[in-house]
């Protein structure tokens, strides 16, 4: 039952650190308000301590921005309607084995056709399925068809 007690204000302490607000210099926590400065260019919420380290400035409220409208009827990700394409079964290993044949490592695909690592090591190994933006973008890089037409 202690056990119990304890994890539980251990979670709650958590969650109250969580919610606080802490100096961006030392990292203690704010009590009562923050401070802005400046440093650098750099604007920083710090302690009542920390303040003294640059120039005191107001940081000033944005106002809200005008909400974007968008249109329900035209799709936000729009794909290849014109061709009716679809992803080939096994991309995966289609790009692995193109990206083998060319003797590049993930990394430097990555650089190369400007997506993470973790991007290309997920579709090699078929966790992730590409738009068609990076099909169409990964066809090019390695020669290869990943987009195939659709059987009716």
């Amino acid at each position: 039952m202690f056990k119990r007690i304890k994890d539980i204000n251990v979670t709650l302490s958590r969650w109250y650190l969580s919610m606080t607000e802490r100096c961006e210099i030392c990292g203690n926590i704010i009590r009562g308000s923050a401070d802005a400065i400046q440093i650098d260019g750099g604007l920083f919420r710090v302690c009542s301590l920390c303040s003294k380290l640059g120039k005191s400035v107001k940081i000033p409220q944005k106002p809200p921005s005008p909400r974007l409208m968008i249109s329900k009827s035209e799709p936000i990700n729009r794909t290849y309607e014109e061709n009716e394409v679809e992803l080939r079964r096994d991309f995966n290993k289609a790009i692995k084995s193109a990206r083998e044949k060319k003797g590049i490592s993930q990394e430097e695909m990555g650089k190369r056709i400007n997506e993470k690592i973790s991007v290309i090591r997920h579709l090699e190994t078929g966790t992730l399925k590409p738009t068609d933006i990076l099909s169409r973008k990964i066809e090019r890089f390695l020669t290869i068809q990943l987009l195939i037409p659709e059987e009716t």
